[in-house]
């Protein structure tokens, strides 16, 4: 788990993911856009930019980034971080931002069990929908494809 470390201020809030275990790197980021490239969040959600997260952090923006939605957005698939040139690992960054968040008072310890649980059950759906159509690969239709769209759309806000 990681330690609870000291929180600073504006510029230095870089300083501060940086002396977390995964956020070591966040300095080396020079906005080549690799990161939101390769985000299947991006993807779904056109507001959501792993490097416009990491800019705001480089510039200080501490209340805005641990207050923000986009921090939990973040599926942690590493494509963005196998990608990256400057090895920022993004998801990494992620979980330290989360965990900030939560020490630092920005969010409840429950929403955060919550959003664990979200990862659990969401992976343990994705297994079962692979198995299903691993099973039948020689076999697979325009029929199971709608399928597959209809049960994401299901959950569509």
């Amino acid at each position: 788990m990681f330690t609870v470390i000291k929180p600073m201020r504006g510029p230095k809030f870089k300083n501060e993911v940086a002396r977390y275990p995964g956020g070591e790197n966040i300095k080396r980021c020079f906005a080549c856009g690799t990161c939101t490239l390769s985000c299947p969040v991006s993807e779904a959600e056109s507001n959501y930019s792993p490097r416009r997260v990491i800019h705001k952090i480089l510039l200080g923006l501490k209340d805005e980034v641990l207050s923000s939605d986009e921090i939990w957005y973040c599926m942690t698939c590493y494509r963005c971080q196998v990608r990256c040139p400057q090895d920022v690992k993004y998801p990494e960054i992620m979980r330290v931002l989360r965990q900030m968040a939560l020490e630092q008072g920005y969010v409840k310890s429950e929403f955060v069990d919550a959003m664990k649980e979200i990862e659990k059950v969401t992976q343990d759906i994705r297994r079962k929908i692979l198995k299903r159509f691993i099973e039948k690969r020689e076999s697979i239709t325009e029929k199971d494809i709608r399928e597959i769209i209809s049960l994401s759309d299901k959950i569509q806000p």
